[in-house]
């Protein structure tokens, strides 16, 4: 398959696979979810029926007050419950019982016997249990039966009272919780509601509101009645586990086409955006492979990832060959400009050696007196001539023949110490402030201590070098144990040589490690002395680092791991 059908295919697989697993996992967990949203129903329609019952004893307390108002404006219904007309006082009572839409009513005086009642007269005269309702309170409790036959109704009682000014009154009247409010219940919830009287017994009710018939039942308790305890039932559908597996299928079954389109969409077009630069890449692979070599034979793949693998190994094999013929070539050049510049090194000390022979010679023909001292003259050129070439020769063979290091415990902050010592008395004469500051433990260090310091030789030579045009010449040398290092296994030491020298040049910067670049080619610099540095830090696992600039002043920083160089 080629990478465009396998982009394609990828993102169809991931624009379907995270839903399928979501409507699985939904779908397992879908009796969970069904129960938790009736659960919730459930909630939902007694918080609603708890709203109507509030509302049902705030408008019962509201029609009490009315009442109440309604006789303190009355005289005339006033005068039956000053005398012992029961009749008179009885008809008071249920006039403003039906008006007020009341299903009990109790007119009280100040010690609390009845005046008045709407139902029965057989309380007229006495002490009104109602009278015990405090004026703050809203008291569930049942209403006296119609008939022999009347059931037991339970209703909400208040007290309220009558507003005269020369004598003490109050009405006490109950609204019944009746088919109408439980009617309402279930209209608002949106299934059965009953009322349950203290023996469990329907009083009232729109439907079968029991758990049997798939339902979930709740209970809102009313209060404590004559009785015992009374309750509205409430009930809503139970979970429903095959219609929401059945809503689940039907979402994914109408989103999945959607999500393939979208994805097959997208597909094409990453998959056409990705593809053309594979393939032009793998068409320049192929070109460079030809251009080096003559290329291979392969049969055309239809995977572009797989053409452009093989169009790379094609061009790598190519470019690995004319690698190393630049190799070579590099080699070949490299010595041809060694040998150039050893040539112009020795002739360089030749020149003044032949020109002193041939002045001995034209002294003794022409002033054999004074051939003695023309020859020591010449002869002292001569020898020191001969001491640069020396050194051109040590130097050329240390950077040729430089042996492996040879790693032995050392102590850094000695290496350092022995280094400076050979320096003393020009660091004396030319009045250098050195300062040699450490962190850490430095004794463990695995390093070829010759190598190490020769190293450190060249690079102070170097940093007394650039300090002797400057006026305030310091030298500081820092010492320090350091973390895991990029590059690097486990610990490293470092090693800072800092001077207020003349400082790098950019040119001089960025040629510093090169072999044969100098800046002391009139003070007889080889240039070979960093580049030896460099290939011992380098052999030994490490890192140097050269900054500064003109005026301000360089740095050496040198960088070798703890335990010495890598396995060859």
């Amino acid at each position: 398959m080629t990478l465009r059908g396998r982009l394609i295919c990828a993102l169809m697989a991931a624009a379907l696979l995270p839903m399928a697993v979501a409507v699985g996992v939904m779908t397992l967990r879908a009796a969970k979810t069904a129960q938790q949203e009736a659960e919730a129903r459930l909630e939902a329609a007694r918080k609603q029926t708890l709203v109507l019952l509030d509302r049902h004893k705030n408008e019962t307390v509201s029609r009490i007050e009315r009442a109440a108002e309604d006789l303190a404006r009355d005289p005339s219904a006033l005068e039956p419950l000053r005398g012992t007309a029961i009749p008179a006082a009885r008809e008071t009572a249920r006039s403003l019982a039906y008006r007020h839409g009341l299903d009990h009513l109790e007119i009280l005086g100040s010690d609390g016997t009845v005046l008045s009642t709407s139902q029965r007269d057989a309380g007229v005269g006495q002490l009104g249990a109602l009278a015990r309702i405090s004026e703050e309170d809203v008291q569930l409790r049942l209403l006296p039966p119609t008939a022999p036959e009347g059931k037991s109704r339970v209703a909400f009682f208040a007290l309220r009272a009558v507003p005269l000014a020369d004598e003490r009154l109050s009405i006490a009247g109950g609204r019944a919780v009746d088919r109408q409010l439980v009617s309402a219940i279930a209209e608002i919830t949106g299934g059965p509601a009953s009322l349950v009287g203290a023996s469990g017994s329907v009083v009232e009710g729109t439907g079968d509101a029991s758990p049997s018939g798939g339902r979930l039942t709740g209970e809102v308790r009313l209060g404590s009645a004559d009785d015992g305890d009374w309750k509205i039932v409430v009930s809503v559908p139970a979970a429903d586990v095959r219609r929401t597996r059945r809503d689940l299928l039907v979402a994914f079954a109408g989103i999945a086409p959607f999500a393939l389109a979208s994805a097959l969409a997208v597909g094409v077009a990453l998959a056409h955006g990705v593809s053309r630069p594979i393939r032009a890449l793998a068409a320049r692979a192929d070109s460079i492979s030809a251009e080096q070599s003559a290329p291979f034979s392969l049969p055309i793949e239809q995977d572009e990832v797989r053409s452009l693998a093989l169009s790379f190994d094609r061009m790598l094999d190519a470019l690995s060959q004319s690698e190393k013929q630049r190799l070579a070539a590099e080699r070949v050049a490299a010595w041809q400009e060694v040998a150039r510049r050893v040539a112009h090194e020795v002739k360089n000390s030749l020149s003044p050696i032949k020109l002193a022979v041939e002045n001995l010679r034209r002294t003794r023909e022409k002033a054999p007196a004074e051939f003695d001292r023309a020859f020591d003259e010449e002869a002292a050129t001569i020898l020191e001539e001969v001491e640069s070439l020396r050194r051109l020769v040590d130097e050329f063979s240390q950077f040729a023949r430089l042996p492996r290091p040879r790693p032995v415990p050392c102590d850094l902050e000695e290496i350092v110490l022995q280094a400076l010592a050979l320096f003393s008395p020009r660091i004396e004469e030319g009045g250098v402030r050195v300062e040699l500051t450490h962190e850490g433990s430095l004794e463990s260090l695995l390093v070829d201590r010759e190598q190490l310091g020769r190293a450190l030789k060249n690079v102070l030579t170097n940093a007394l070098d650039a300090l002797e045009p400057v006026a305030d010449r310091r030298l500081a040398i820092a010492l320090r144990r350091v973390g895991a290092v990029a590059g690097m296994e486990g610990e490293a030491v470092e090693i800072e040589v800092r001077d207020s020298g003349v400082g790098f040049e950019p040119e001089a910067l960025r040629r510093v490690f090169e072999p044969y670049f100098t800046t002391r080619a009139d003070r007889g610099g080889s240039g070979l002395g960093m580049a030896i540095v460099y290939r011992i830090v380098s052999e030994h696992g490490g890192m140097i680092r050269a900054s500064g600039s003109p005026g301000r002043g360089a740095t050496v920083t040198i960088r070798l791991p703890m335990k010495g160089p890598p396995a060859a």
